[in-house]
């Protein structure tokens, strides 16, 4: 059971996108699934049943055979559903996949009503305690439907049992008792019985269904507030978003220009200057330099955000992944030669992936030089390339100061650096990862680290493979 479970939960993990940005949908999805789960909890009941019949209930007109017949029907029926909801969610058409869900559940439920209904009979009617299992189905037509349909699915299942209390009385349909048929007979002789517990089972019914549907009524209207509220913050990001592009655009330019009239100064171009004075020209260049690497990366943050709302826009390639890391390590073969380190491939040739080149490069960029800058002198770097079926994952493994545990979790913050990352490289804005992370989202795939404190760092990024 508890496996059972932690698979449910873990098929929300793998919902579609279009789930994701709908509180509604995301909440139908999780209640289709759980409906779905739970249906086969009564199959294996059904199956246990079958099995124990004899033991747990002989007087009960039904045979193991019919219980074993009725697991195998659901089964089939339930892998039907299953199927079914997997063409929805492939459409990614959220109309389409609410009718979808819509009409999988009522027929559901008004098969298992039927189903419900006959066990409830054959095991005696009023006498079985089956005629409350209507309460469970009750409650799911009052997550799926407004109150007025779940209301009639209260009034229908109140009908089927009615129809099986009062059909045997009136010679429609014939007696059946739950357990010790004579004393039964005895007990259930007299119409007050029948009154007294029929009313009872409407109290009931009505009681759970009003305060099932006020209760899920209210879950739906906060549902719609916080969906509201959660379009409002994408429109702000949106906002900061633009912002962003043009305040950086704006600074970008000033500062090409501060560097340009430095090296001017600090070539000669401008006459003699003293020692003092290139010294602070060289702080003051360098600064330069750190704000420009800032703004360069705040620009693909942006544009890489940008461009992940806008998936239409980003145009994706097959593209060779040996090909693509052989031109980023050469951009950092000087860099990785005064310290000593050597840069290994290990596969990858013929590999490819749909990927957008720009980003690719950005990404393979950000996670290179981490390894070359927070690498130990003389000491190697090895990228890997493994692919398999459904997936590349391309791995960068370095020998260097590494990461605190307690650090794994926030290394893919914006700004975030560690205090020994801070003071080995005081030029980082601690953007890299997060411009990383931003791009494997964009690409539906997983970036993830593993790391050591004083040994090293593994990277691994994880393409799908269409």
């Amino acid at each position: 059971m508890r496996r059972m479970i932690q698979h449910a939960a873990a098929l929300l993990d793998r919902s579609p996108d279009f789930f994701k940005q709908d509180v509604r949908l995301y909440e139908l999805n999780r209640r289709f699934l759980w409906f779905i789960v739970f249906r086969f909890i009564v199959i294996f009941s059904f199956m246990a049943l079958a099995m124990a019949k004899a033991t747990i209930l002989p007087y009960v007109p039904v045979s193991g055979q019919t219980f074993l017949i009725l697991a195998v029907v659901l089964f089939m029926v339930n892998i039907f559903y299953w199927f079914s909801y997997s063409r929805a969610v492939v459409r990614a058409d959220e109309k389409r996949y609410q009718m979808q869900v819509a009409a999988n559940v009522q027929i559901q439920i008004i098969f298992d009503f039927t189903v419900l209904g006959y066990l409830a009979y054959m095991c005696g009617g009023i006498e079985s305690p089956l005629v409350y299992f209507f309460l469970f189905h009750n409650v799911i037509s009052c997550l799926f439907f407004r109150q007025i349909v779940s209301f009639m699915y209260m009034i229908l299942s109140l009908a089927i049992i009615f129809f099986i209390t009062l059909g045997p009385v009136f010679k429609i349909i014939p007696t059946h008792h739950f357990m010790f048929p004579k004393d039964a007979a005895a007990l259930y002789s007299h119409w007050m019985i029948y009154s007294y517990q029929l009313a009872g089972i409407v109290a009931v019914y009505f009681i759970v269904w009003y305060f099932a549907s006020n209760i899920t009524d209210s879950l739906k209207r906060n549902e719609i507030s916080l969906q509201q509220k959660i379009d409002e913050l994408i429109e702000m990001d949106k906002e900061r978003t633009r912002y962003m592009l043009v305040t950086t655009h704006e600074l970008k330019a000033p500062f090409s220009s501060i560097q340009s009239y430095i090296n001017v100064v600090l070539d000669g171009y401008a006459g003699d200057i003293s020692k003092e004075i290139r010294e602070v020209l060289i702080k003051i260049k360098i600064r330069c330099e750190k704000m420009m690497r800032m703004i360069i990366e705040m620009l693909q943050l942006a544009n890489i955000g940008s461009s992940n709302a806008k998936k239409e826009d980003i145009e994706m390639k097959k593209t060779d992944v040996s090909h693509e890391i052989n031109a980023i390590v050469r951009r950092f073969s000087d860099q990785a030669l005064d310290k000593g380190v050597s840069i290994t491939i290990i596969s990858g040739d013929g590999v490819e992936i749909q990927v957008n080149k720009e980003q690719f490069d950005i990404l393979l960029n950000n996670v290179l030089s981490n390894s070359v800058c927070y690498c130990y002198p003389n000491t190697e770097i090895t990228i890997s390339v493994e692919e398999n079926d459904n997936s590349v994952v391309i791995t960068v493994e370095d020998k260097g100061i590494g990461i605190k545990k307690e650090y794994l979790d926030k290394v893919f913050l914006e700004y975030f650096r560690s205090e020994k990352a801070a003071l080995m490289n005081r030029n980082s804005t601690g953007l890299g990862l997060s411009i990383a992370k931003r791009i494997m989202d964009v690409h539906k795939g997983d970036i993830w680290i593993e790391s050591e404190a004083g040994v090293g760092t593994k990277v691994f990024m994880k393409f799908p493979r269409t």
